[in-house]
């Protein structure tokens, strides 16, 4: 601890608002204090930082870190001049904890992608099928929604692949996730999708189909937008294994379901409901 005080009275801190606190000539006595009222401040409790820095005396002999944790790269400047942090090792991302801008960018780019696209199908389509001479059937309606919300992945640029049944992981994944104990068994899984939740997803959208006489309208586009998110949200969950991110993904994922739902109960009151439906089982 002498030798750290000793240290403090001959060093110059920086902080990441670019202020500088001298303590060079101070005692420690002097030092102390006036280090312990800055690390109160909030200056000094600004995102942590791995003290995994090179530190540098005056002399130019490194000095081994300090045995606590540090908010603060200290640096040791060898001039009289204003110091800098060249010499300091930059800390990772990971390692500070923070946002994943990149990554958050890349969800957000691939969401609007796989809407954009799909937004062009409807459209094309509503161009496309008043020229015909008849009229869609409803069941051709649900038929082709089913099979679009099934596999709505095509349209997005991320890998969305979906768990395996018996182990509810991806391939090439060979640790088995913890999961809460009401976790439905994985053959189940396909079952719901293929034959609950793709039915209603399809028998709905064919319902507001008729009922407005056009695909591209905001109750189908509220679909598409739950679709994008949900497939985003496998990457995330089942590919990256990001479970941290993920469980704010399931979140999105289920508000989308809902304003769906609404959506669709605008149009179609029945619909609504029979659609709402899936979200007992996205709580599940």
């Amino acid at each position: 601890l002498d030798l750290l005080l000793d240290s403090l009275s001959r060093t110059e801190v920086l902080v990441p608002s670019s202020t500088t606190i001298m303590f060079r000539g101070l005692s420690w006595k002097t030092s102390l204090p006036l280090l312990l009222v800055f690390l109160g401040t909030s200056h000094g409790f600004q995102s942590p930082i791995s003290f995994r820095s090179v530190v540098t005396s005056h002399v130019g002999q490194p000095l081994a870190p300090p045995p606590f944790p540090c908010r603060i790269p200290v640096v040791y400047s060898s001039s009289e001049t204003t110091p800098t942090t060249s010499n300091v090792e930059s800390v990772n991302q990971e390692e500070l904890g923070g946002l994943d801008t990149p990554a958050i960018m890349k969800y957000v780019v691939a969401i609007g992608v796989q809407l954009s696209l799909a937004t062009l199908i409807f459209q094309g389509l509503d161009r496309l099928v008043p020229l015909l001479p008849f009229q869609i059937p409803f069941a051709v309606n649900a038929l082709g929604m089913y099979f679009l919300a099934l596999k709505s992945r095509v349209l997005n640029p991320l890998s969305n692949r979906r768990p395996k049944p018996s182990t509810k992981e991806v391939d090439g994944v060979t640790k088995q996730r913890t999961m809460p104990t009401w976790t439905p068994p994985g053959f189940v899984f396909p079952i719901v999708w293929l034959l609950l939740i793709g039915p209603l997803r399809a028998v709905t959208s064919a319902m507001i189909i008729q009922k407005t006489g056009v695909y591209a309208s905001s109750a189908l586009l509220s679909l598409m937008l739950h679709l994008s998110i949900g497939d985003v949200w496998n990457t995330i969950n089942n590919v990256e294994q990001r479970f941290g991110t993920s469980v704010l993904g399931v979140l999105l994922v289920w508000t989308s379901a809902a304003f769906c739902s609404y959506q669709y109960y605008q149009v179609l009151p029945l619909a609504g409901k029979l659609l709402s439906l899936k979200l007992i089982w996205l709580t599940i």
